[in-house]
């Protein structure tokens, strides 16, 4: 049979028609090989020797989640299998796609907050996950972890009777406001914002299932919660606000000759667009806004997340071979992931402003930097990491270094340099 050929001489509906065929086609090859795949996932713990490889399970993968389970697959990939849930379809079929077997075997949709249990083949390879990583946020409506809140999935969680370690990526938020002081793991929690206050209810909730009697591996699993700073990187840095900021005010600059030029038009029209122009510097949320008026934030870039995470799976590990995990003090442990220097948002954004050469335009924080009159608002704080690093990065064993980012000044040269770990 002659071959179809389709050339500017085909007509639009013929065109049509081949496009939908090459899609159809397309999608059948992905859900080929994602059966092929599935026909692979194991449903026992004796499928799990087949596969002799420890097994990564990722609750919501997000920016954080996939950056950790991207690197975890680039220094450990003969080690570890790595699964995980997204909330929507569309985002699976992206990431399986782009995966592509490489950092991740399998991602699942699992709508959290709608109380759903897990897929069948995904519920499979929770039983058998080592790791579990939770970076699911609290159902806002509820204030639950979603997780713990699933009735089926919780019902599987406990029946698993085998050791786990469990991974709650939390926020520095839960220690509150204390005007500018510094705090630590020992400084007693005291969210003031709604979203604080639900991320400590979600600690305290895996805190009391871990240490409970209730499920089968209560004296063998282990929760590590991680307190993240503001989080950066790739894509989501001081460096993308500085480019916009950028954008914004030659956009205003061109409106503003555009105005001089057509004065002739009337008052009524140059106000209008003053008024165009006054809502373009408006469009910070009051959150941005309040983020504007600190002088000290506490970051962590998304790099810095992955290797504190790997760091402490290789740790929990070598502890397991010694039986520490036994011991109930080392059972539940908090980690504050923050770099070395808290310091203001406008500092970070006008420190990008100079790296991409706006350093003559963009004077933004210079007045409030500068100020000697000026005080840290009671809902700041500085967020100490020693903890982290003499319990989880500083080993002589390990082949990572401490913090690749100590401030948000390496991490942002790095990205303005194209540095996309952990994405690389």
């Amino acid at each position: 049979m002659r071959a179809l050929s389709f050339s500017s001489s085909s007509s639009p509906l013929l065109r049509r028609r081949l496009r939908r065929i090459s899609k159809t086609s397309r999608r059948r090859a992905c859900s080929s090989a994602r059966d092929a795949k599935n026909a692979s996932t194991p449903s026992s713990e004796k499928g799990r020797q087949k596969e002799d490889k420890k097994v990564f399970f990722a609750f919501g993968f997000g920016y954080c989640a996939i950056g950790i389970a991207n690197q975890l697959a680039r220094l450990k990939k003969e080690e570890w299998t790595i699964v995980g849930t997204t909330r929507s379809d569309e985002k699976t079929e992206v990431l399986n796609l782009r995966s592509n077997g490489t950092w991740c075997k399998e991602v699942y949709t699992w709508k959290s907050d709608d109380g759903e249990p897990l897929d069948e083949k995904c519920e499979s390879w929770l039983k058998i996950a080592d790791v579990v990583l939770i970076s699911t946020p609290p159902n806002g409506d509820l204030d639950l972890d979603p997780i713990l809140s699933t009735k089926r999935v919780k019902e599987v969680l406990d029946g698993v009777e085998k050791r786990q370690m469990f991974i709650y990526l939390s926020s520095t938020g839960v220690y509150g406001g204390h005007r500018g002081e510094w705090v630590d793991e020992t400084t007693e929690p005291n969210p003031d914002s709604i979203v604080g206050q639900r991320r400590l209810n979600a600690e305290k909730a895996w805190t009391e299932w871990v240490l409970s009697d209730d499920n089968k591996k209560s004296t063998r699993s282990s929760l590590r919660i991680f307190r993240l700073g503001g989080i950066y990187g790739p894509g989501r840095s001081a460096i993308d606000i500085a480019a916009k900021r950028k954008r914004e005010r030659q956009f205003q600059e061109k409106t503003s000759g555009k105005e001089e030029n057509v004065q002739s038009e009337g008052r009524n029209s140059i106000s209008n667009r003053d008024s165009d122009n006054n809502n373009i510097k408006n469009l910070l949320t009051p959150t941005q806004l309040s983020r504007r008026k600190k002088i000290f934030t506490s970051r962590i870039h998304v790099a810095d997340i992955a290797n504190s995470v790997i760091r402490c799976i290789e740790k929990e590990v070598e502890e397991r071979e010694e039986e520490d995990t036994t011991n109930s003090n080392r059972r539940v442990v908090i980690y504050n992931v923050v770099d070395d220097y808290p310091s203001s948002r406008d500092e970070a954004v006008h420190f990008a402003a100079n790296l991409l050469g706006y350093e003559n335009e963009d004077n933004i924080g210079n007045n409030k930097l500068n100020s000697k009159d000026t005080h840290p608002d009671r809902s700041e704080k500085r967020v100490k990491n020693g903890k982290l690093k003499r319990e989880v990065l500083s080993s002589s064993s390990s082949s990572l270094p401490s913090l690749l980012f100590p401030s948000f000044k390496e991490g942002l040269r790095a990205i303005r340099d194209g540095n996309q770990i952990p994405f690389d």
